[in-house]
């Protein structure tokens, strides 16, 4: 399972012990606080990623196929791409569930199907 990301402010600049202008000050005050609210919303886009990994679940036909992800909840999200297969195949369908998600293929993919994929706890509202 993933770690949090977590990514710190940055302090804002002690401005009155500069030589810089009050325009100059209030551009640093600007950018600091234009860079803090950037890493608030970069942390909260990770806030709720489970998991981002590969795996191949080649060998067991169309589908669905079981991926297990540990704390991943019906409501959950995963976005997965499929990488290479042994047969040419698309993914037809993506489904959270409980600790896992279903994959459907569109065919059976063969031997190999290596997939990427990351997975989301639900995003409040």
């Amino acid at each position: 399972m993933a770690g949090p990301v977590s990514l710190n402010a940055i302090d804002t600049p002690d401005l009155e012990q500069t030589q810089f202008g009050p325009d100059m000050q209030r551009w640093l005050a600007n950018t600091t606080d234009s860079i803090n609210e950037s890493l608030r919303i970069i942390s909260e886009a990770f806030s709720n990623l489970i998991t981002a990994n590969g795996t191949d679940v080649g060998g067991a036909g169309a589908g669905p196929i079981t991926v297990t992800v540990t704390g991943l909840t019906p409501s959950g999200f995963v976005n997965a791409n499929l990488i290479s297969s042994s047969n040419p195949v698309t993914i037809l369908s993506v489904v959270p569930g409980t600790n896992g998600f279903d994959i459907t293929f569109s065919a059976d993919p063969g031997a190999s199907a290596i997939i990427v994929y990351q997975a989301f706890t639900a995003q409040p509202q």
